[in-house]
């Protein structure tokens, strides 16, 4: 068969010619009878296989077909033809059905052949075009062997036994056999010993059609003291692997470990863990914080695996290592009690803070967006993003909803209270004047943030008379709640934005709110001058249209 094997999918019909008579030389071929082609190649799925016999001088009289057996054989792999074609005075042309046969287990290719006789004495006709050979391609897919738990499996010593699952993937057609057996790593402390630890099993897991889930069940010897600590590992190999179509997986073993009690022995991880990164941090120096804010490197999960690096890792590691080389200048967390870290690290927040707010500000100036609109969008989104990730991660990490809901409420508590006090207190008390700024749209803007936050809270509350909690529930409930969630936001930014630009006589409505004009007085006059051309956005404006 000339080049590679084609990859053929379950079921897949394929039907292939290869090599054509046309290209032989007259002189090697039969005078008056042959094929049309010398090779077929055809898929168990394909049923049948229609094979022309050319009359080459179109006269009159008759040719015997059969077919030969090879690795493939009849009756298994194809139903025999053995018939004699009469052909007409000017006929040119017939042809024979084989019939191929499909089956569930995987085999290499088959060959056979189909061969023109002298249908008088049985004799084989000359010529290299009177015979041709059919290639069986097979489309089963016998599957991969491997485990569930290739990284490890834990085994609680207060369990009978410890179940070691092993899967069939990609494909589960025919019958496939695999060997496996326990082995004993080395000598070392935390080696389990065979019948001492556990009791070794050896055997040969066969996997029926269709079927794609194998359990080997190791007995766990149970040890006199019920508070003996238990951390001794094993492995389960599994090898000799059939049919040869299918596949062993590369990791073709696994480690046991045998462990006092799950729980326990996470907590104890994470414990051993936490001590190590206390140490660590005791040993890091201002130095070593700029080398690790530039390394990418694995990390290590939940569970104690290592999770390699990734495109996307990369891709964000580089895109904000300006900012880790800057944060790698906060003091370690053991300089001084503490303290010059805690300080930094509020003042570096507080300075992101302000770039992303003055960045927004900045980007919304260009586009011609009326500050009242920037500040509910680009900078309300820049600057409320960091709790949207430490909710998710609350979401996530914690068994209560409240570490979730309290990051949301506990920062707008900063912004009202800190955020607009200190700010106020500060320019009435250090200037001993009058401090005055318009509300302009803040009316209008206060009335729909209400409403929409009491139909947030109350979604909050029937969520918990039907779900049972703020958070969860089942995948429609979650997503209608978050669809639900984002639409308030949707809606207050929309109706904020037409009273803005004075759209659906949503201009007038103040809700008792005065809009005196603008007094320029107490420290930030500069900034509330009623005279535009003085704002600092119409500067900007100007110096771009002065470069153009």
């Amino acid at each position: 068969m000339a080049g590679k094997k084609p990859i053929v999918a379950k079921y897949e019909v394929i039907k292939l010619e290869h090599a054509q008579a046309d290209a032989l030389e007259d002189r090697v071929k039969n005078p008056n009878y042959g094929f049309k082609c010398l090779h077929y190649s055809v898929s168990e799925s394909s049923q049948k296989l229609t094979i022309p016999i050319l009359n080459k001088n179109k006269t009159a009289g008759s040719v015997r077909v059969k077919t030969v057996d090879a690795e493939a054989k009849a009756g298994e792999d194809f139903e025999p033809v053995d018939r004699v074609l009469e052909f007409k005075q000017g006929e040119a042309q017939q042809q024979v059905d084989v019939i191929i046969h499909d089956d569930d287990n995987w085999e290499p290719d088959e060959d056979f052949f189909v061969q023109l006789f002298d249908p008088i004495n049985g004799t084989e006709l000359d010529g290299q075009d009177a015979k041709t050979r059919v290639t069986i391609i097979d489309d089963d897919k016998p599957g991969q062997i491997c485990f569930d738990e290739p990284k490890g499996v834990k085994a609680p010593a207060n369990e009978e036994c410890a179940e070691i699952v092993i899967l069939r993937k990609n494909g589960s057609d025919g019958i496939v056999t695999v060997d496996y057996d326990c082995v004993q790593l080395d000598a070392s402390d935390h080696t389990a010993t065979p019948f001492k630890d556990y009791e070794p099993q050896k055997g040969t897991l066969t996997f029926q059609h269709g079927e794609t889930k194998k359990s080997v069940n190791i007995k766990i010897i149970p040890r006199e003291s019920e508070d003996a600590v238990r951390d001794e590992t094993f492995g389960v190999r599994l090898y000799n692997c059939n049919p040869e179509g299918a596949k062993l997986s590369k990791k073709a073993m696994v480690l046991v470990n045998i462990v006092t009690d799950l729980d326990k022995k996470r907590q104890q991880d994470a414990y051993t863990q936490l001590l190590a990164k206390i140490e660590a941090e005791e040993a890091t120096t201002w130095g070593s914080q700029f080398v690790t804010a530039c390394m990418l490197h694995p990390t290590k999960g939940e569970n104690g695996e290592i999770q390699d690096i990734e495109f996307m890792d990369g891709v964000f590691h580089f895109s904000v290592i300006t900012w880790k080389l800057l944060f790698a200048l906060i003091p370690p967390p053991h300089y001084g009690g503490g303290w010059p870290c805690f300080v930094a690290a509020i003042t570096m927040i507080g300075v992101v803070t302000w770039v992303v707010g003055e960045f927004a500000n900045l980007f919304g100036c260009v586009l011609g967006i009326p500050p009242g609109i920037t500040a509910i969008t680009f900078v309300a989104l820049g600057t409320s993003l960091p709790d949207t990730f430490a909710s998710i991660s609350a979401a996530q990490g914690e068994k209560y909803a409240d570490s979730a809901v309290g990051n949301v409420t506990g920062s707008n508590s900063v912004n009202v209270y800190l955020g607009l006090g200190l700010p106020w207190a500060y320019a009435t008390l250090m200037t001993g004047e009058e401090y005055y700024v318009p509300a302009d749209s803040l009316g209008f803007s206060v009335v729909v943030f209400v409403i929409c936050a009491t139909i947030c809270l109350g979604t909050l509350i029937v969520r918990r008379f039907t779900v049972g909690g703020e958070l969860g529930g089942s995948d429609k409930g979650r997503l209608m709640t978050c669809i639900g969630m984002s639409s308030l936001w949707g809606i207050y930014v929309f109706l904020s934005i037409m009273q803005a630009y004075k759209k659906w006589g949503l201009a007038e409505p103040n809700y008792g709110i005065n809009k005196a004009p603008t007094r320029a007085q107490g420290c930030c006059a500069p900034y509330n001058k009623a005279n535009a051309a003085s704002n600092g956005c119409a500067k900007i404006l100007s110096a771009m249209a002065a470069k153009k």
